[in-house]
């Protein structure tokens, strides 16, 4: 009888519990789970997550890239508005980049999101069509030498040196097809088999799959492929549909969505023949933006009726499923207050101090669910910094301006004996009870403080390293030797500052800056993963995340506010108080992407 050992060229191990880590050669693999009695395997399964909506709805967007580095140009929203402005996408969220030079939707894209491709396309009602090719380099879009033929609903594969384009109306249905050499383009001597317009694509230049689209009249789901030279008739689609999108390879490609009426639904191709997936997309749509490959795709946009989406999903395949990082809702504070303190973990987090109408001494717990009111302050403050834990916390600073601290030993709070050596309020402050540091702030609203103070417990020391960009309001992140200085007020000239600065125990250097500079905002993490969110102005609900050399933006906070506080670290965070325009209690927490581990149990049925 043959083995498993024989047949996969491994054994079935022995195990006590399900395991914990997946490596990339663990499809397939079989374990016995000796407490459950059973036999079971990890289990490859495809779904699709919300990802970050997009800051323009629209339908019939130019996209191309991978799931976490996307660009989205142009698109239509109705009655008669055609758009001329882009997006990139980080896998988290979309930011706002340079406008294509002339407005459509409905075209052809390749490339990815630093050197992108976009022609063709429609450009006015009713039915104008456009021959026009623009190149993208990241941040601007330059006009370059336009399609042979001028066409819609087209469609495009390939990079930005090698790329192709086929289908459409010009004005008729078509099959033509031309390839881009980087430079200008050549119409191929044959066209697809079945001339059609809104089809799925996927490939490159040389090894080309379009499949489903619109024959005038009716949906078509034939699929063909293309090898530099010729088109190929294969194997169709279970669902015939048009207005599709598609990512992958023309031997592992995906499709999705589209009007059969409207649809989620999913494909796969392997090469011969297309599989449906138990699941679709969540949102049903036609015209959508599509990119990435087989096992990690994104979707953007469409028409999901009775309106326009700027929705996104993603799409992941393996034996991991994925949570996506979003704020989700906490227990109120207790009371309501700006200019507040704060330092701990999301389930363990302290709320100081702060202002309602006056100073306030209030001191707050958060267990993760509700807030409690502790002992308080012995003098009441805001516009402080802090830094510890909830059983083990240090505050200084503040208005007054002040010098004085106070440490927080989970019961009590104790005046110590000395404070600040620079009287200071709006500073920032990170670390531990024995092993803070102060920085920044300012002593009379006009003067930016660049000085610096460690604290080891029982004295303030100021150490050598002044601040590059002297600033109130920032925020920080970190440890005494390893922080993060965020964002601020410059005054004067009253500048807010997106400036980041990086603290190695000695110095102060200047870093990347925050895509959206703010005053008034919290932070979470340390110097190498951190998270800024919230501030002003306008009042944001902002959130970017910082990997140690740069920031990029994530999901906004449900409730957009400045003078909050906030604790935890980059994946786990947890953000409370502040103004909303009048004082808050809201409590958020964020959870980043979340991936696990699908396992199946193994039966003989």
């Amino acid at each position: 009888m043959t083995t498993y050992n024989e047949i996969a060229g491994r054994r079935v191990n022995f195990l006590s519990s399900d395991p914990t880590y997946v490596d990339t050669n663990s499809n397939g693999q079989v374990w016995y789970n000796s407490s459950t009695a059973t036999l079971k395997s990890w289990l490859p399964t495809g779904a699709w997550i919300s990802g970050g909506s997009m800051n323009t709805p629209r339908r019939g967007p130019f996209g191309a890239g991978t799931q976490t580095a996307t660009f989205a140009a142009g698109g239509f929203q109705p009655p008669f508005t055609f758009l001329s402005n882009a997006e990139l996408y980080n896998g988290i969220a979309w930011t706002n980049t340079g406008s294509i030079g002339t407005a459509r939707y409905n075209g052809g894209s390749a490339g990815t999101q630093t050197a992108g491709l976009i022609f063709g396309g429609y450009t006015s009602a009713p039915g104008a069509r456009t021959a026009a090719t623009e190149s993208f380099n990241g941040s601007t879009w330059t006009s370059v030498n336009s399609l042979n033929t001028s066409r819609y609903g087209l469609r495009g594969v390939g990079i930005q040196t090698a790329a192709l384009g086929f289908g459409g109306y010009a004005p008729a249905i078509s099959g033509a097809t031309e390839s881009w050499n980087g430079t200008s383009w050549t119409s191929n001597p044959t066209g697809l088999n079945t001339a059609r317009a809104y089809t799925g694509s996927a490939g490159t230049q040389t090894a080309a799959l379009a499949f489903g689209g619109w024959l005038a009249p009716g949906n078509t789901a034939a699929t063909e492929s293309f090898n530099g030279s010729t088109w190929t008739s294969l194997n169709s689609m279970n669902t015939s549909r048009t207005g599709l999108a598609g990512a992958g390879t023309q031997a592992s490609a995906i499709g999705f969505g589209g009007e059969t009426p409207r649809t989620g639904a999913t494909e796969l191709w392997n090469g011969t023949t297309w599989t449906s997936n138990p699941t679709g997309l969540s949102t049903a749509r036609n015209d959508p933006g599509g990119a990435g490959t087989q096992t990690a795709a994104v979707c953007f946009a469409g028409n999901s009726g009775p309106g326009i989406s700027n929705i996104t999903e993603e799409w992941n395949f393996g034996v991991y499923s994925y949570s996506a990082a979003a704020w989700a809702s906490g227990g109120n504070m207790g009371t309501a207050r700006r200019y507040l303190s704060g330092c701990g973990t999301q389930t363990a987090s302290l709320a100081i101090g702060g202002y309602t109408t006056t100073p306030v001494a209030n001191t707050e717990s958060y267990n993760g669910t509700s807030w409690s009111p502790v002992s308080s302050l012995n003098t009441a403050r805001a516009y402080s910094a802090a830094a510890g834990n909830q059983t083990s916390a240090v505050i200084f600073g503040g208005d007054g301006p002040g010098t004085s601290t106070e440490k927080w030993n989970g019961t009590v709070w104790t005046s110590n004996p000395t404070g600040l050596n620079t009287a200071r309020y709006a500073l920032a402050g990170v670390g531990t009870q024995t092993a803070a540091l102060a920085f920044s702030g300012s002593p009379d609203g006009n003067t930016m403080s660049t000085a610096t103070e460690s604290f080891n417990g029982s004295t303030w020391t100021t150490v050598p390293g002044v601040m590059n960009t002297g600033r109130f309001y920032l925020t920080g992140a970190g440890l005494q030797t390893a922080a993060l200085a965020i964002g601020g007020l410059i005054n004067p000239p009253g500048s807010i500052s997106s400036a980041t600065e990086s603290y190695n125990g000695t110095s102060w250097t200047t870093v990347n800056s925050l895509n959206s500079g703010r005053r008034a905002l919290a932070s979470a993490g340390t110097q190498t993963a951190a998270l800024a969110f919230g501030g002003t102005p306008p009042i944001t609900g902002a959130t970017e995340t910082w990997n140690g050399t740069s920031w990029s933006n994530l999901p906004s906070m449900t409730t957009a506010r400045y003078l909050l506080a906030g604790g935890g670290i980059q994946s786990l965070a947890v953000a409370f108080g502040g103004s909303t325009g009048s004082n808050s209690s809201a409590t958020e927490e964020w959870t980043g992407e979340v991936a696990t581990a699908s396992s199946k149990t193994l039966t003989t049925s």
